[in-house]
């Protein structure tokens, strides 16, 4: 039977849920000053963090099991397997000795001892936890100034061995070691130089990077490995977007394989929309990888272990992706500043996907059950103060449970050991129902359509319906994008959408201010100037070829001696199929030309020829090629 664990202030309460109980209220609970708590893999126990200690509970009765007597502490996580508690206590100073004091320490559980004790100057929720594990806790890695210190249980995390990486800010060790004991890495940008991820072998001292991305407006990165450790998901962000696009800074996305002879692989990945990565996920398996990313309403793709698109769900309301633990159905919502819709897909084995339900429940948080046959949404402080509770909804869209709280700051569900509970299709009976019932009127994404508001009077038809044609533009639904599964060919379209496209305000055309008008006119002068300078530079390395075809013209004149000849002499033509604006300007060019020449002849004349340059000498030359040409084109002086 499910357990929610679920803190309130003060207080951890435990609520069991099943088939034959909803909801037991408060079976069991832990007072006192509790601030936090986070509970084993195999939920046998529960770690309750006060301001005096961590203490630690059993699950299954409540019963206080033991202590760990550190004060202040504001961070806790466990190891993999759960025989390591590492804590984190706020940046202070020794009162006896005046230095930092270590407020990062890795506590043995069978022992009550402390094996590694490490001073952190900064610390954030955003970057927690600061350890990281090999999965079989051989090994565990802390971020220093431009190395990775790597503690080792051989020798009990006594000592350390420095990993040099310039630069490094944070990590994740792979859990897999199928290719080596390989590292993620992230570098920030530096006096310049772009911000990079890498992968890099861990037992070397100066390691170089098997897979390298590099990236730039980047100040942060987080670091998802897949379950199988084959391939490594970086999310870089930035909080200023450069665009000026969004709000809410900058993201990219870029897909990484821990393989070194598959380093080509190395791909930004190529998502269907322009805008923000709202979420992504692997699946608990490692097989797929869900994004929801773009501006609203934002586009959710279902990807495989090799970044390839296999399914599109289509665009709505939604900011947030969670799996159920066995990889079979995956919930899409929208929560945060969005009203809290929810869709619930059945993954099939071949990628294909199937709508289970929807439905709407606005909250802050959302977590599949052990069993993975329901979902936990829950309403929590500080984020909202009105209306705690947390909800139970069914795989398909059903509210199974509701209880309600004054405060509620936490909620989760108490996890059950491997084997518990076996991975499970959709119940025969309902989708018996569910074909029996036929297809329900719903929109793209499967919620139902809302009711018509309200519509003035004078709006309204004389059956008292609207007038009016409602707006076709919604920043929730997006009615031309239905989804489906992703062939060869929708590839293709998902990439041209990777073209920028200007985002406008519906409804609105920017008008052109005097200044962009201005500048655009002297752009354009630029250019006419700079083409007439072109067509110069044509004619006058064409002069050794014009007089030749002007001789022949004249000599056929003279020779046939009548209107008859002249019209067997073709006209030059025009270059590149000109029409009659081009020949007026070749015209005025000509006569440009020969005027220039005109004022060489006088300046030869009165100086007999000193001081004259070659090409001017030249440009003289051509005058009887420029005359005949302009002849050519009906043109005179």
């Amino acid at each position: 039977m499910p357990t929610v664990l679920a803190r309130l202030p003060g207080v951890l309460a435990q609520h069991k849920h099943g088939e034959d109980c909803p909801i037991d209220k408060a079976a069991s609970s832990v007072d006192g000053g509790v601030q936090s708590f986070i509970p084993t893999p195999d939920g046998s126990r529960i770690f309750v963090t006060t301001a005096d200690a961590v203490d630690i509970y059993g699950a299954a009765d409540s019963k206080k099991l033991g202590s760990i007597p550190e004060k202040g502490v504001v961070f806790t996580a466990l190891s993999p397997q759960a025989n390591y508690l590492v804590t984190c206590q706020k940046p202070m100073k020794n009162p006896e000795t005046g230095e930092p004091a270590k407020n990062l320490k890795v506590w043995e559980l069978s022992t009550g001892e402390v094996r590694v004790a490490h001073t952190l100057r900064q610390i954030s929720k955003d970057t927690w936890p600061y350890v990281q594990w090999e999965a079989d806790e051989g090994a565990l890695v802390i971020v220093a100034t431009n190395t990775l210190q790597v503690y080792s249980r051989e020798d009990n995390f006594a000592t350390y061995r420095k990993v040099s990486i310039k630069g490094v800010a944070s990590c994740a060790i792979c859990p897999s070691k199928e290719f080596g004991h390989l590292v993620a890495a992230f570098i920030p940008e530096a006096k310049g130089s772009p911000a990079s991820a890498g992968i890099y072998d861990y037992t070397k001292p100066e390691p170089t990077p098997r897979t390298r991305k590099g990236f730039f407006r980047t100040q942060g990165a987080s670091l998802k490995w897949n379950s199988k450790g084959t391939a490594l998901l970086v999310l870089s962000f930035s909080d200023f977007d450069a665009t000026n696009q969004s709000y809410y800074g900058e993201q990219k996305l870029h897909f990484m394989l821990a393989d070194p002879a598959k380093a080509d692989a190395t791909t930004t990945v190529a998502l269907p929309k322009e805008g923000p990565v709202h979420d992504f996920q692997w699946s608990p398996n490692g097989d797929y990888f869900v994004t929801v990313a773009g501006f609203m309403p934002a586009k959710s793709t279902l990807w495989d272990a090799n970044c390839r698109p296999v399914y599109d769900f289509g665009s709505g309301p939604f900011s947030m992706v969670r799996w159920n633990p066995f990889s079979r159905f995956l919930s899409l919502m929208g929560f945060g500043n969005l009203p809290g819709d929810i869709v619930l897909w059945d993954k099939k084995t071949n990628g294909s996907c199937k709508q289970m339900g929807a439905t709407r429940c606005p909250a802050v948080s959302a977590e599949w059950a052990p069993d993975g046959r329901t979902l936990l949404v829950a309403t929590t402080a500080p984020r909202l103060r009105v209306d705690n509770s947390f909800k139970i909804i069914s795989y398909y869209g059903e509210q199974v449970a509701r209880v309600d709280f004054d405060t509620l700051f936490e909620a989760c569900w108490l996890p059950a050991p491997p084997g518990t509970y076996q991975d499970r299709p959709q119940s025969p009976e309902r989708l018996a129902s569910a074909a029996a019932a036929g297809p329900a009127k719903a929109t793209a994404t499967g919620l139902a359509p809302k009711p018509a508001g309200y519509v003035p009077p004078h709006a309204r038809n004389a059956d008292g319906g609207p007038k009016l044609a409602p707006p076709s533009f919604s920043l929730g639904f997006d009615g031309s994008d239905r989804g489906g599964r992703i062939g060869a060919a929708k590839v293709g379209v998902l990439q041209s959408n990777l073209t920028p496209k200007p985002r406008t305000v519906p409804g609105f055309e920017f008008a052109d201010s005097k200044a962009a008008n201005k500048n655009a006119k002297k752009r354009a002068n630029k250019k006419k100037k700079d083409g007439e300078q072109d067509e110069g530079a044509k004619s006058t390395t064409s002069t050794s070829e014009a007089p030749d075809a002007a001789s022949v013209g004249m000599a056929s004149l003279d020779l046939q001696g009548g209107a008859q000849a002249a019209a067997e002499v073709p006209a030059a033509p025009a270059q590149g199929g000109e029409d009659g604006a081009d020949v007026t300007k070749r015209i005025r060019n000509l006569q440009k030309k020969i005027r220039q020449i005109a004022q060489l002849k006088e300046k030869r004349d009165q100086t007999g020829g000193a001081g004259m340059e070659t090409d001017q000498l030249a440009k003289i030359a051509s005058e009887g090629a420029l005359l005949a040409e302009l002849h050519s084109l009906g043109g005179s002086m």
